[in-house]
């Protein structure tokens, strides 16, 4: 079978890699296994050398593996498969901006979200990091109008409540953001997600909100997910029968793609943020789709977000397999 260009390995062949199971690497780890299977992790951890041959760092986190039942010969093992499969190359040709999504022939490059201009990511041969910082000085201005109160709902108030609709990375990422680092979270400002197109999801979040004070986010890449939609028109109904049609462009903002159909919703253009098809959803959050943790931590937290996403980038890039604690 003859394999796209994002799903050739390493050196290009045009033919399949073995499967895993056929590799010397994998028949070595099964042999392991059959002699490893009978330890019990209370005699592993006698070893006195096993916590710091088994640990790793980075910036304050701490990787212990020495409380599983492997040793460093399992890691060891384990890396030379990751070797024998091309893991290394495969990181680079992601960090190159290849097609590595094979199912959409596209690139993965959620790390140019977090990246400095001086880290050099390129799609087709064009940098974007003028293009994700200006995404960013957007979302700054409008988090910095929120917390001024120059940005207001159409009576004036300011926000208290902000309601993220989307579905998959438009609501996971920032949801279990803005969970993990509620300890940040500013005062003035609850964040409430949506996804369910089951109609009683939304109507009990608006039943705990305030038209006049609320802020609603459309997070959706092509602004026509049937689930997504279906919640931002009725919300959006919510709005206007208690506050009239004018209400939808101080109260709406879309994160997408498909800026025509955002301003055909009611959405102005100071309220639309975009993003780019080389974002997969699951890692979205790293974009404006991250806009409610931005909104209720507020920008410098986000920056910080972004900065230490980037500082594990450096270390995926840049560190041997054995030591990488993403691989």
């Amino acid at each position: 079978m003859v394999l796209s260009p994002a799903q050739r390995p390493p050196g290009g062949s045009e033919t399949f890699m073995p499967p895993p199971a056929s590799t010397p690497a994998w028949q070595a780890l099964a042999d392991h296994h059959r002699v490893a299977a009978g330890s019990h992790l209370r005699d592993l951890l006698g070893d006195d050398k096993r916590t710091k041959a088994l640990t790793f760092a980075l910036r304050g986190l701490c990787l212990d593996l020495s409380k599983n039942r492997l040793t460093p010969d399992t890691l060891a093992l384990l890396i030379a498969l990751a070797d024998e499969r091309g893991v290394a190359a495969r990181r680079d040709a992601m960090a190159a901006g290849e097609a590595i999504n094979a199912t959409e022939d596209r690139a993965a490059l959620h790390m140019a979200l977090r990246a400095r201009a001086e880290d050099g990511f390129a799609v087709g041969g064009m940098p974007v990091h003028g293009e994700v910082q200006a995404v960013l000085d957007h979302m700054a201005d409008f988090v910095a109008g929120v917390e001024s109160g120059t940005r207001t709902g159409a009576t004036g108030k300011p926000f208290t409540d902000v309601i993220n609709i989307g579905i998959g990375g438009s609501d996971q990422g920032p949801r279990i953001a803005c969970r993990a680092l509620a300890p940040y979270r500013r005062r003035g400002l609850t964040p409430r997600f949506v996804s369910n197109v089951d109609a009683t999801d939304l109507t009990e979040t608006l039943e705990t909100c305030d038209p006049e004070t609320t802020l609603v986010i459309i997070s959706s890449k092509t602004f026509t997910t049937a689930e997504t939609m279906t919640n931002a028109m009725t919300a959006r109904r919510w709005l206007t029968e208690a506050l009239g049609p004018g209400a939808v462009a101080k109260h709406f903002c879309a994160v997408t793609t498909n800026d025509d159909a955002a301003r055909d919703f009611g959405i102005g253009d100071d309220a639309l943020f975009g993003f780019w098809d080389w974002v997969g959803g699951r890692f979205s959050v790293w974009s404006a789709i991250g806009l409610p943790l931005a909104l209720t931590a507020g920008m410098d937290a986000f920056r910080d977000f972004l900065a230490g996403a980037r500082d594990m980038d450096r270390h995926f890039l840049e560190t041997p397999l054995a030591e990488n604690l993403p691989v």
